[in-house]
């Protein structure tokens, strides 16, 4: 029994940091970076910078669509290997994680729980992951 709990810990870990990673990926390939955007309008930039922003920006849309195939091969893996409550449970630690994320992104640094607004989204999705490690020991025993 202790070792079943021990072992459900060590993987919730990877579970947590494989999703955590794989979402950052596909969210940050969503949002352009507005300063690139405006340098890129702007008639003062030159031809040679612009021309470096549109490289930047097809790149960015491969890596956003490199980053979806991975997640779907990611979920595949997961069904094919364990089964669909483990599906559900990197779902959840996604879904927990996204608000942060955004966060991030909007403010350009990393997430400062004194700064964000202390509403109910906040608590679940601080509650959120850690409540689906129960869903994970019952999924993979």
């Amino acid at each position: 029994m202790i070792v079943h709990i021990l072992i459900s810990i060590g993987f919730f870990f990877i579970l947590m940091y494989l999703s955590v990673n794989l979402l950052g990926l596909l969210v940050r390939g969503l949002f352009t970076n507005p300063e690139l955007d405006r340098l890129k309008s702007d008639e003062k930039t030159h031809e040679f910078i612009k021309k470096e922003i549109e490289k930047s920006q097809r790149a960015d849309k491969w890596v956003n669509l490199t980053a979806l195939v991975l997640n779907i091969i990611y979920f595949y893996l997961l069904f094919r290997i364990w089964n669909i409550g483990v599906v559900a449970v990197a779902v959840l630690i996604m879904v927990g994680r996204l608000p942060d994320l955004l966060w991030e992104i909007k403010h350009g640094k990393k997430t400062d729980p004194k700064l964000m607004k202390k509403n109910i989204l906040y608590y679940i999705s601080a509650f959120l992951p850690w409540a689906t490690l129960p869903l994970l020991y019952f999924s993979l025993y």
